[in-house]
């Protein structure tokens, strides 16, 4: 292309004027830096909407040209002056977006003009950088975060996970958590995700408490019980933290704790003792394999025979029993089930009821201490039974 053929006569913000100077320069100036700087002022003319139709469509045949045989440097400063115009051809978007990651990046995500079709096939034969920058697009489209996904690079996985721009279903999440839940890098943007799936959270937590025993493990100052106490407790307390919901939701987290062999006792227990009320209603009707409907009835009246029935059903340990008698007198002293804000005085009062019926046997600050104490060893005759059936 001559340069009479790309003269435009257009004006760029600000008051500088296009002229045939510019373009004299950027094809013929041996400097990169200089040949940059002119197609960096020719792409803001272009964009400013000053050019008439003869000068656009001579600014973008002159861009065919810089995509096509300019110096890296040169387009790289094409790329960054148009990567996120509206307008820009789409051949010319495709040739910049398929160039080294100097020139790509800026296009792969930024451009509009590339669709999902486009965007997907470059997944393909991207960098680790090009991967990068496609998973930080401000949106990310399902069949876009599946090619990422499928691609495999954690880097990329990282950030995308991390995009709350990114469309990422269940089975998307599944996917990185089996591939990619052991490693740090993509660990801590999954577990930040907004409106991450407890079920997602839940597993990836029990991968990040393996880790931590494996860690542990090797340490001789450290009992195998007192390894293994250390690991439940934190990722009990953790799981009951998650945003689980209600109704279908948090029946369906249980549902996924207990095939994965995460619905213990404990937990149950500790659900109960933090005053999550629902976990502890539906964990137990599941275990126990009735309607939740029912196992609510018989938990009800927790001085009566109905609770002992549910509780050996579940396989519940019996000596967990009377604690919970006195956890469920005290929900009912609190109206707990109607009112969430009283969590507060609910915990302080069935630690004030323990404190009665069990005596010096549990520690007023650990409620994983008391969980664990009162688990292992037989409940005091009469005592914590008598102050429940009060």
């Amino acid at each position: 292309m001559t340069v009479s053929e790309a003269e435009t006569n257009g004006a760029i913000p600000g008051g500088t004027t296009l002229t045939r100077e510019d373009l004299e320069t950027l094809m013929a100036d041996p400097s990169p830096e200089r040949q940059a700087g002119a197609a960096a002022k020719v792409a803001a003319a272009w964009r400013s909407g000053t050019l008439d139709p003869h000068a656009q469509a001579s600014a973008e045949a002159l861009f065919r040209v810089i995509a096509r045989k300019a110096a890296v440097a040169v387009r790289a400063a094409l790329s960054e002056a148009v990567k996120d115009a509206d307008a820009l051809p789409h051949d010319i978007a495709i040739k910049l977006a398929s160039d080294v990651d100097h020139v790509a990046l800026p296009v792969l995500e930024a451009s509009n003009v590339l669709t999902d079709e486009d965007l997907v096939a470059l997944v393909v034969e991207a960098s680790p950088a090009g991967l990068a920058a496609m998973a930080g697009r401000p949106t990310v489209s399902a069949p876009l975060a599946e090619a990422l996904i499928d691609r495999g690079d954690e880097g990329a996985v990282a950030r995308l996970v991390g995009n709350p721009g990114a469309a990422l279903s269940d089975d998307n999440l599944d996917h990185v958590v089996d591939h990619h839940g052991a490693s740090p890098r993509v660990a801590e943007p999954l577990a930040g995700r907004s409106g991450l799936p407890a079920r997602v959270a839940a597993r990836l937590m029990a991968m990040v408490a393996e880790q931590l025993r494996q860690h542990l493990a090797g340490r001789r100052a450290m009992s195998p019980d007192l390894l293994a106490d250390l690991i439940l407790q934190s990722r009990e307390r953790a799981t009951l933290m998650l945003p689980h919901g209600v109704g279908q939701d948090l029946e369906s987290f249980i549902i996924d704790l207990h095939r994965q062999g995460q619905l213990t006792p404990t937990l149950i227990m500790r659900s109960l003792l933090t005053g999550d009320y629902l976990f502890f209603e539906t964990a137990l009707a599941l275990r126990a394999g009735v309607p939740v409907g029912n196992a609510a009835a018989l938990i009800s009246d927790p001085g009566g025979s109905g609770l002992a029935r549910l509780f050996t059903v579940a396989g519940m340990p019996e000596v967990q029993l009377p604690l919970a008698r006195v956890a469920l007198i005290a929900a009912e002293e609190t109206e707990l089930r109607d009112e969430p804000g009283a969590r507060e005085h609910y915990r302080e009062l069935v630690i004030e009821r323990i404190l009665t019926g069990f005596g010096d046997r549990v520690d007023t600050e650990s409620v994983d201490y008391m969980i664990t104490k009162i688990g292992r060893s037989p409940a005091p005759a009469g005592s914590a039974s008598g102050q429940a059936a009060r």
